[in-house]
């Protein structure tokens, strides 16, 4: 029997978007019985929707097996697909929910660890001020792992170091343009537990920290390259004792474990410098970390929610770029003369 052809009219008279969304849960909670409490379906329910979906498609989309289901190629193949049509009933539903209200809606931001901790957070709060009933997910990666996402229709945005390509490969390899927009150049700097030795010194230099042991960009980051030129342009070699990390959690958790020193993105490290958790080193200009910046698929309208975002997030890298390349030093120089009292504390 010859394999069943498809058209655009016959999928769309047979596909359901519930079908769809089933399918999407399955495949997240891995097996049916997990997906019907998330769904609060009955287990028959959901495994009648999935056969249906096999029947109009006339492929199978699972294997079975008694830890639960895996995808077979075709359900792989169908997985992106039924992704990005998912993704654009939520576009939908934030552009009706936009226009009928003004302020409601969805943004899916996909975000570096780096800009997680100061650039994220403040973006988000200043969104929730304006439109409350805006919904935000935050998933966390590599542009490795989010710009395909971003192609794909997953994500409406990525946030953080901007890459050097400026396109990425799409559905059937057609090419999806996205769009970059600088918001500031992250500083570098050298990081410090506030109990570390060398901040009894009122002087440093990084010829007095090159024997210690160092925290720094991992070779694929885009700050490896100025970490090497910081190190040339004294004369020195790579310190031999490294460990490669851009993890900040990761990094912070080493420096008060052992007696490091971490390179690291200023404004990533403000909120525990603030806490008096570690210490930024006396070395003056060290220079960029990276671009931060946002990521767009250049064929998507920022309308609605999107744009109440974005609003909200160049509000926010004003914030953050107190602590950008070039304006560093002074705000350092203003914190070791006055430092102002824990916000939890007492004055």
């Amino acid at each position: 029997m010859p394999p069943r052809t498809h058209s655009r009219l016959s999928l769309a008279r047979t596909l359901k978007l519930h079908q769809l969304a089933v399918f999407d849960k399955v495949i997240e909670a891995g097996s049916f019985v997990a997906a019907s409490r998330t769904l609060a379906m009955t287990q028959p329910a959901v495994t009648k929707s999935i056969h249906e979906l096999e029947r109009h498609l006339g492929e199978p989309l699972f294997v079975r097996g008694k830890r639960g289901v895996a995808l077979t190629t075709f359900g792989t193949l169908f997985e992106h697909h039924a992704k990005s049509m998912l993704a654009e009933v939520h576009r939908l539903a934030d552009g009706v929910n936009s226009w009928q209200t003004g302020a409601s809606g969805q943004v899916v931001v996909g975000t570096l660890l780096t800009a997680s901790t100061t650039l994220l957070p403040e973006a988000i709060a200043r969104l929730r001020e304006a439109a409350s009933d805006v919904a935000i997910e935050v998933r966390l990666g590599t542009n490795a792992s989010l710009f395909p996402l971003l192609a794909n229709g997953e994500l409406d945005l990525v946030v953080g170091f901007l890459p050097r390509p400026v396109g990425l490969a799409g559905p059937r390899n057609n090419r999806v343009r996205l769009t970059h927009a600088k918001l500031y150049d992250e500083a570098l700097c050298a990081v410090v537990h506030q109990n570390h030795p060398m901040m009894r010194r009122r002087k440093l230099s990084l010829r007095d920290l090159h024997d210690l042991e160092w925290i720094l960009p991992t070779p694929d980051s885009v700050a490896y390259d100025t970490a090497c030129a910081m190190f040339e342009a004294e004369g020195l070699a790579l310190p031999s004792s490294v460990v490669h990390s851009v993890s900040v959690l990761t990094n912070i958790g080493l420096l008060a474990k052992r007696p490091m020193v971490a390179l690291m993105p200023r404004s990533a490290v403000e909120p525990f410098v603030e806490s008096g958790t570690v210490s930024v080193l006396p070395l003056g200009a060290l220079g960029s970390f990276g671009t931060v910046g946002y990521t767009l698929r250049a064929d998507r309208d920022q309308r609605g929610a999107m744009q109440l975002f974005l609003v909200a997030l160049k509000e926010a890298s004003l914030e953050a770029s107190r602590y950008a390349v070039g304006g560093v030093a002074a705000k350092v120089r203003r914190r070791e003369r006055v430092k102002p009292p824990h916000p939890h504390l007492p004055a």
